[in-house]
């Protein structure tokens, strides 16, 4: 093959690294669906936790829950109109996925920064925030640059 000559994509599927991308919004959606079964469970046994903690983290241990629970609820179901979105092969997709991916990192962000102390090991809260920080940016510079996202998503 020439070096001139460019690759022809198949834009008809949704192939290449958008798997990658595809497998990610899956998971995500099973990973918060999953918080929210834990938070929720968390919410009818927080009076447990709670009673042994001193005053001042007995209320940030509940605030902590229920914004867990809300972060769980909305982003359970924007995984679900990002994989719309995604499949509708929509122009807006790339956008909606950079915002989601930003605003995945901000609500680890406060979570850590909030209600680190609270936790028994603050170093995975910090672990799990750096991995998403690394993931949403190569996702982020891949949505920008792929040729192969450029043409896929025109509808």
């Amino acid at each position: 093959m020439a070096e001139n000559e460019k690759k022809e994509i198949n834009t008809r599927t949704l192939g290449g690294w958008l798997i990658a991308v595809q497998a990610f919004i899956i998971l995500n959606a099973i990973s918060w669906v999953g918080n929210l079964q834990v938070y929720y469970k968390l919410l009818g046994e927080k009076d447990v936790l709670i009673k042994d903690k001193p005053a001042a983290d007995a209320g940030l241990l509940n605030t902590f829950v229920y914004f867990e629970l809300a972060a769980s609820l909305v982003f359970a179901f924007l995984c679900f109109v990002v994989f719309y979105f995604f499949y509708k092969r929509n122009r807006n997709f790339p956008l909606i996925m950079i915002i989601y991916l930003i605003a995945e990192v901000i609500v680890e962000a406060i979570s850590y920064l909030l209600f680190a102390h609270l936790s028994n090991d603050p170093v995975l809260m910090l672990q799990k925030l750096a991995f998403s920080t690394v993931i949403a940016v190569i996702m982020i510079v891949y949505l920008k640059k792929s040729e192969r996202v450029k043409q896929t998503f025109i509808f």
